[in-house]
């Protein structure tokens, strides 16, 4: 099939549900981008009124009630946005009237009933075939190739597709598709290149902001990365972008901002996360392990607790949240919030491990301050001693778990 026809839609118009559900079938192989379907004339206008629905053909009924196929060709035909749509009318041979009163208001062909799929695809390609733009054909052939390439992470493949596409056309999701394709291999000035070409065709194509952003990161050109972000980020709201491509690119600001050590302009990125996306809980925890991560401890809280306050029962938070705590020694505090995660998931090794943990390291730092006898020993005396911490014994020296 033709990939040109991915980028078709179809309506189909009949109050026999089953006459809709067969062409359907038909068509299945065509792999149009939409298929609509209307039970009335009403229906089906609504559906061709809206703006945003392009609509390349559409095959109707001719016998409906309260208004009949032949209305809704006349509907059509009298639209100046929609009268050159392509229209196709079922009906019965015997219907003889059918053809002539059609061929008055501009319908393009029939189909004939009983449906049958040899005779209704030779009629649909009829309309179809010469909508064919033999170069956007080949343009949309070498994309498809360039994306299964992609996926199988066959770069030099990828890249051959792609280029062969730019050859015929140049096209921003094609210099976008390259883009990424080139960091993926390391060619970080080609990179470049293909996403700001990308910005020009489009300058309103967040995707290009965030891969030229990319690429500098990975050539450690992070200033020059957080000023394209601040692009993107004048532009989604010039374009009134939804609050979560906003708060997702204050992130990736706050992420370059610490990279660069510099806290507090991080912070004021990430703090502006949670203004544009309250409900997200995960992305508060990213934030989290992205400060604890470098050692901003009292800082990574904030943004544990708010994504426990978005939604409590997320139990690996409180996990990262005591670890948090317990580096900073505050070890009553830390002790309490793995108690509370062991509540959701009680048989988790690594909970039971960091509970005993934090058990030993309290035990160990009270004998060091009081001088109470060898640091690796737990005294008679520490009677708050979790039984996760013999449960823990035998496990060796095993990694401290970030997740639950």
């Amino acid at each position: 099939m033709k990939f040109s026809y991915r980028k078709m839609s179809l309506l189909l118009v009949d109050s026999v549900s089953q006459a809709v559900d067969t062409i359907q079938d038909f068509v299945s192989d065509y792999q149009f981008f939409r298929i609509w379907s209307a039970s009335s004339v009403e229906e089906a206008w609504k559906i061709l009124s809206d703006p945003q629905k392009s609509i390349t053909m559409v095959i109707t009924a001719w016998k409906m009630q309260p208004m009949s196929g032949f209305q809704l060709v006349e509907k059509i035909r009298k639209d100046p946005r929609l009268k050159q749509t392509w229209v196709l009318m079922m009906r019965d041979k015997r219907d003889q009237h059918v053809e002539k009163q059609g061929k008055e208001l501009g319908v393009n062909g029939y189909i004939p009933l009983p449906l049958e799929s040899k005779s209704a695809l030779g009629e649909i390609n009829k309309i179809l075939e010469p909508l064919i733009d033999e170069t956007e054909e080949e343009f949309l052939k070498n994309i498809h190739e360039a994306r299964i390439a992609a996926r199988k992470e066959k770069w030099d493949r990828a890249e051959e597709r792609y280029r062969a596409a730019l050859e015929a056309k140049n096209d921003e999701e094609c210099q976008l598709g390259l883009g990424n394709i080139l960091k993926a291999k390391g060619d970080l000035a080609g990179a470049e290149k293909c996403f700001m070409a990308a910005m020009r065709l489009n300058p309103q194509n967040l995707k290009g902001y965030v891969g030229l952003a990319d690429s500098y990161i990975a050539a450690d050109r992070l200033e020059d990365a957080l000023k394209v972000l601040a692009l993107a980020v004048n532009m989604s709201r010039k374009m009134k972008a939804s609050g979560n491509t906003q708060a997702s690119l204050f992130f990736h600001m706050g992420e370059v901002a610490l990279r660069l050590k510099r806290l507090q302009e991080s912070l004021g990125y990430f703090r502006q996360v949670g203004k544009l996306n309250s409900a997200d809980a995960e992305l508060q925890v990213k934030i989290g392990d992205a400060l604890s991560e470098k050692d901003h401890l009292a800082e990574a809280e904030e943004f544990y607790q708010l994504a426990l306050k978005m939604n409590p029962e997320l139990a690996h938070v409180y996990n990262r949240l005591g670890m948090a705590y317990r580096r900073q020694k505050k070890f009553d505090q830390a002790l309490n919030l793995y108690r509370r995660a062991l509540t959701f998931h009680p048989e988790d090794e690594n909970l039971h491990y960091n509970i005993a943990r934090d058990q030993v390291e309290h035990v160990r730092r009270r004998q060091v301050l009081g001088s109470l006898g060898e640091p690796d020993q737990i005294g008679e005396h520490d009677r708050d001693v979790d039984p996760s911490v013999r449960r823990a014994r035998g496990r060796g020296a095993a990694r401290e778990s970030r997740g639950v």
